[in-house]
């Protein structure tokens, strides 16, 4: 029912109404301001600024987040381009300095404008768009002078809007690979202490190196506790055998094994360092038994006390060290075919 109400308040976009009694000619030599107000950073904003900006190459970009927008300030004269949705606060904030603004554009890289072209999508994200879209019909068929879209599929489609096609542009940092360096914990769900414990030290790990990525299993409890952190990646939990073949095929540069004082944990084994070698990684071990039967600090790994603080220091100083890590790499290799006698 609640999805059926949407549908009647999402009417089809026939025109806009500012076509019917202004001119909705854009100045390409327009030299003020143009205000982009987007929904927080995404694959949108990221690969269609560039595309803005060469329509308007002797203007100043403004980007706000429309989740602030209290604390937006608008001027006279703007452009304005909304990026997909517009909320129902920013709504009314626009509506009541709607003669500042020099002309409002609509973005979207999405069918959004008919509610038809949402039907075979997933039935929650399908709502969201529904609602989001469906507040918003009314304010943009009213205030909007353009429509601007990311395909020649949608310029078509909306034809009747005056659509105008804008292609992607992404900049050039966009298309290259980071050279980061990956930071990894794969503590199983008995170490839910261990990640909670990981988290300050991750926290300030990824502050003071932006070129950092790090990866941890879990489940819900701690996808809720990292996303926050920018450049993290939680992983479902893996059988043992896809989790043999995962770490057969990815690389990382550091694998963290802390481990608390328990009496669970005293029984555990050091199998973690034979992890980190098929992963072609140097590890940072608590100092506590098994590891310290089996590492000898700086030789071929660390071995650090509990201290979160000393975490921070050993992870940063390694991760501004590639020529230790691959000497603590190698050293592990060939010390693990020494200590357990491999062929």
């Amino acid at each position: 029912m609640d999805e059926i109400i949407k549908r009647l308040f999402y009417k089809k976009y026939k025109n806009l109404y500012k076509h019917k009694h202004d001119s909705v000619e854009i100045n390409v030599n327009f030299t003020g301001r143009v205000v982009i107000l987007h929904d927080g950073n995404s694959s949108t904003l990221a690969y269609f600024h560039n595309a803005f900006r060469d329509k308007f190459p002797k203007s100043t970009f403004v980007f706000e987040n429309s989740q602030d927008s209290d604390k937006i300030k608008f001027c006279n004269d703007d452009i304005i381009i909304i990026i997909r949705f517009i909320s129902r606060s920013l709504q009314a904030i626009l509506t009541g300095q709607i003669h500042k603004f020099s002309h409002i554009i609509y973005f979207m890289d999405d069918d959004l404008l008919d509610p038809l072209a949402l039907h075979d999508l997933p039935k929650q994200y399908r709502k969201k768009l529904l609602k989001k879209s469906a507040e918003q019909h009314r304010w943009l068929t009213r205030h909007c002078d353009n429509v601007w879209v990311s395909t020649a599929y949608l310029e078509s489609k909306y034809a009747h809007l005056k659509a105008l096609f804008l292609g992607s542009k992404p900049s050039k940092q966009m298309l290259e690979s980071g050279n980061f360096v990956k930071i990894a914990y794969h503590g199983t769900s008995s170490h839910q202490e261990e990640k909670k414990w990981l988290f300050p030290v991750i926290s300030k790990v990824l502050a003071s190196c932006p070129n950092v990525v790090f990866e941890i299993f879990g489940e819900h409890e701690v996808y809720k506790l990292y996303r926050q952190l920018p450049r993290v990646s939680v992983l479902h939990p893996m059988s043992w055998e896809n989790y043999l073949e995962y770490t057969k095929s990815h690389s990382i540069d550091i694998g963290l094994a802390p481990l608390l004082d328990s009496k669970f944990n005293q029984a555990r084994g050091a199998v973690k360092y034979f992890d980190f070698i098929r992963m072609n990684a140097v590890g940072i071990y608590s100092n506590v038994s098994p590891y310290a039967d089996v590492i000898i600090h700086d030789v071929n790994g660390q071995l650090i006390s509990n201290s979160p603080l000393e975490w921070v220091s050993a992870i940063i100083n390694l991760v501004n060290d590639s020529e230790k890590r691959a000497l603590l790499f190698n050293n592990s290799y060939q010390s693990s075919m020494t200590l357990f006698k491999l062929d």
